[in-house]
């Protein structure tokens, strides 16, 4: 049986026409905006895209990057209090945080934990296998002067690569990713959906700016990786049956009786 994509799940899309809603010219506030990045054993991808990222966004001032080295095993821990990033973290440009306790890598908590220990008024999750591109926060701010609450921002329907973007306090409302689900697969459309069911509006960020979606590719051998169940598509099918039963029940706020923000032993260094 063919198995329906997420995006057919839901009956009814409030998506953002630029022909209708055009994009500013000129804004009225620069919100801030964190932009958050995970990582467990992926420092060579974070090496390479980070400094990039830093650079590309260097335009819009009221920027912050949030990175969670989520018990990392490599020289991340290294390489985030190293020179090359002692500059950034003292200017508050980079917000660095670190957990010692997991043993495998969860993409719901990682995320909630680099979401809730932002400063900025919008976050946003960047992997550390991808690459912004030029101005992209300054992209998100012109969004934002359009509609500045029950938004998402993500580059569309189909494909998110876990780029989805949020007021805070909308995620906080919605009670961030979902920790129910475990391994990879579906955290980012759980979210997205959800905002959907309760009547949130989808601004979507590619346009003519192809530039916003270049990644480092991940070979699929290496999706599993750090993960306690490393079989992705087992996972991804369990995820999937887990989205599926709670927007049935109309459960679209994630994490009820859940302590979901906290990692117990985190370290912030900024």
């Amino acid at each position: 049986m063919r198995i329906r994509p997420y995006w057919t799940l839901c009956p009814t899309w409030n998506v953002w026409s630029p022909k209708a809603e055009p994009l500013p010219e000129t804004v009225t506030r620069r919100w801030k905006i964190s932009i958050c990045t995970t990582c467990m054993g992926r420092v060579e991808d974070l090496k390479r895209t980070l400094p990039v990222n830093i650079s590309d966004n260097s335009d819009y001032p009221e920027v912050e990057f949030v990175v969670v080295n989520y018990n990392s095993q490599d020289d991340m821990h290294e390489y985030m209090t190293s020179s090359a990033m002692l500059s950034h973290l003292l200017s508050g440009k980079v917000r660095y945080l670190r957990t010692r306790l997991p043993r495998f890598f969860s993409m719901s908590h990682s995320r909630n934990v680099a979401f809730m220990n932002a400063t900025g008024d919008i976050v946003t999750n960047v992997d550390a296998d991808n690459f912004t591109g030029k101005e992209f926060a300054s992209y998100l701010n012109r969004l934002a002067n359009i509609r500045p609450h029950r938004v998402i921002f993500a580059k569309g329907k189909r494909r998110i690569n876990g780029r989805l973007g949020m007021f805070k306090n909308d995620f906080v409302s919605l009670g961030g990713y979902d920790e129910e689900l475990i391994g990879y697969g579906g955290d980012d459309y759980s979210l997205l959906l959800r905002a959907m069911y309760s009547n949130f509006t989808l601004m979507w960020w590619v346009g003519s700016r192809k530039d916003f979606m270049r990644r480092i590719v991940t070979p699929r051998d290496h999706v599993g990786i750090n993960m306690e169940n490393p079989d992705w598509r087992e996972t991804e099918r369990m995820n999937r049956e887990i989205i599926l039963k709670n927007l049935k029940q109309g459960k679209f706020v994630a994490n009820r009786n859940r302590s979901w923000r906290q990692a117990e032993d985190l370290e912030v260094h900024s």
